[in-house]
């Protein structure tokens, strides 16, 4: 059995997703669009130290929302809050100011939040898809 994920829930591998604090707003980014930030300050010609971020910040349930209406369906039908899933020291608003990183490096992300959740989606849903198959052929999950 595959990840808990939404894609497995399309596929009718899972009926729910159990999830902690969905008010919590994160600064959602593209791992090539960092990687592209660090070629670019080993480029400098003296180290220096900067915020690599996109600045704009989104909910757990905006991410619920972009993912679930991607796949056509209505996460409130799917999520179920699990206490276990709050963290004790939670912190509300997680956002970077990657300023400097633009002024010095001309550096700003590429991938934005809507396409990230399709690509993430994407993925999983061929996972999923491949779990399904093989489910459907008795077989275990090979990946």
């Amino acid at each position: 059995m595959g990840k808990p994920t939404p894609t497995r829930i399309r596929e009718g591998l899972q009926k729910k997703l159990y999830l902690g604090n969905l008010d919590a707003r994160r600064d959602w980014g593209f791992a090539g669009d960092y990687v592209e930030a660090m070629w670019l300050m080993l480029q400098q010609d003296r180290p220096d130290d900067y915020v690599i971020a996109t600045g704009q910040t989104h909910s757990v349930k905006e991410f619920l929302d972009e993912v679930f209406g991607y796949l056509d369906l209505d996460w409130r039908q799917y999520v179920e809050i699990d206490p276990r899933y709050f963290r004790p020291s939670e912190v509300d608003l997680l956002e970077g100011g990657a300023s400097k990183a633009r002024r010095t490096l001309g550096w700003g992300p590429e991938v934005h939040f809507k396409e990230l959740a399709h690509m993430m989606t994407d993925h999983d849903w061929e996972l999923a898809r491949r779990e399904r198959f093989l489910a459907e052929r008795g077989r275990q999950d090979c990946r």
